[in-house]
This record gives C-alpha cells, structure tokens and sequence, in this order.
C-alpha cells in the first residue's frame, strides 16, 4: 500500500513541488500520471499569480503533467474575488502584481487605476511584483491611508530557485503595510479562502484529502488549519530538521513528489 491510497484527492503546490524555477522536479510528472491513472482527483494550487491558470496549465502540460485549466487555482483568482466581494461600493482598484492579476482583478468586476491614479483606489491589492517601484509604494500608501481595503495573496517572505531564494510577496507586503499603516488580508495559503475554493473543486471531504507541498508555513499550516492532510516534499525551501521542529507537523515527509506512489 502506498501512501497516495491513504487519501482520495490531493491539492498539490506547484512551485518546489513540481518544479522548481524553470527546472521540472524528476519523477513528479510520473508520479501525477500514477495517480490519475488510480482514480484520484487532483487540484494544483500556488500562491504565485504571475501566471494564469491557462498558462499554467500549458506549462505543466509541456512538462509532462495532464492539466486542465479548470484544475488550475491560482490566489490571484481568489484574492480578486475577495477582493471584490468586499469591496465598497464603487470603489476601483490598484494592483500591486503582474498583468494576469490584473486581468483577475478586473474579470471580478473592479476597475483598475494607473499609478498617476492609484492614491483615490478603495481596494489595494498586492502580490509577487518583480517590477514592483518605488511609484507603486507612494500610490498604495494614498490609498491606504485614505481608508482603502487591502488585499494580498499571501506573505510568503522567498521564492525556492535554482540559484537560492528570491524575496516573495511578504517582503512587498511588508513595506505596503508599514508604509500604508494597515494590514492586508490573506487570501491565498495558508488561509482558507483558497482551501475552500479548492476543496469545492476538487469534490472531496477534508479528511479524505492531502495537501502536497513543500512550504511549512504555507501548505502544511494551511492544511491543518482546513482539516486535511498533509505532504511535505524536501524539493523547494523546507528541510527536514525544519519539519521536525514545525508546529504543526506535516503527517509525512517525503524527499520529492517522486516518492508520494
């Protein structure tokens, strides 16, 4: 018995788990393969939004992964739902992220607004920003600081790359929230918005399903905290003294993906 028939579906991180930067991680693609051919459903989930779920879908299709992109749940999806959802009445937007987050943001129904006009938006929202300017820091902070909502997808501090870490959305994050004096609210994991949209998608119960991924704080918080179980894989940026000292506990550690069947 393997440990993939210990549950039914599985949510599975993209970035460290499956590849890591540009390089795709070996064997995951086998491993994937094995378990749709047992019948399990899968669910890729990321807190990255430079990409939509279609361009991620065709990357993983082109490294071997069957992927559809109804499969594909990105927290730039959720966070502009929230984001809307909670919005006040007329009130547009300032995006702090790539164009696909953008165009998630204004496929929820908010306007967007250019720099030159970002300090009248009543919604912020931030994610990873490799452009992210000093000019977009002054826009956010008018903003803030005059009573507008803020969003973000997550407050991971680094990116697991081949070269090392690369700072993560927490670290524009963080200087939105000092220089804006007010505290975003998360979407993306380890919060539940994104577990629950996910779950819904995937057609599984909580208890019968697993989180594959390789943050601590991310994945294996977040699947605690939704009541599912969880996978970590030694693939991005968690070693395994870090998993034996983590609070909670990841249920297993494995060294890659590879290993899950």
């Amino acid at each position: 018995m393997s440990l993939s028939d210990e549950y039914e579906g599985f949510l599975i991180d993209i970035d460290g788990t499956l590849w890591v930067g540009g390089e795709m991680v070996p064997g995951a693609a086998g491993a994937l393969a094995e378990l749709r051919a047992a019948g399990h459903p899968l669910v890729f989930v990321t807190n990255d939004s430079r990409s939509t779920a279609g361009e991620l879908a065709q990357r993983l299709r082109e490294g071997g992964i069957e992927a559809d992109e109804q499969e594909v749940l990105t927290a730039g999806r959720v966070t502009a739902r929230a984001a809307a959802r909670n919005r006040k009445a007329g009130a547009a937007a300032f995006v702090i992220g790539a164009p696909a987050l953008k165009e998630e943001v204004r496929s929820a129904g908010l306007e967007l607004l250019a720099i030159e006009d970002g300090g009248a938006a009543g919604v912020v929202v931030v994610a990873l920003h490799p452009d992210f300017s000093y000019a977009e820091l002054r826009a956010a902070t008018r903003a803030l600081h005059s009573g507008a909502d803020l969003f973000a997808t997550n407050r991971e501090p680094a990116l697991p790359m081949p070269d090392g870490l690369w700072p993560g959305t927490g670290a524009i994050l963080a200087a939105v929230e000092f220089a804006g004096g007010r505290s975003a609210t998360i979407c993306g994991k380890p919060e539940r918005e994104l577990f629950a949209a996910a779950l819904e998608r995937l057609g599984t119960a909580p208890r019968r399903t697993a989180m594959v991924g390789d943050g601590l704080a991310s994945d294996i918080a977040g699947a605690a905290a939704a009541g599912l179980g969880s996978i970590l894989v030694l693939s991005g940026n968690a070693t395994r003294e870090q998993a034996d000292g983590a609070d909670p506990a990841p249920d297993h550690v494995l060294e890659s993906i590879a290993e899950l069947t």
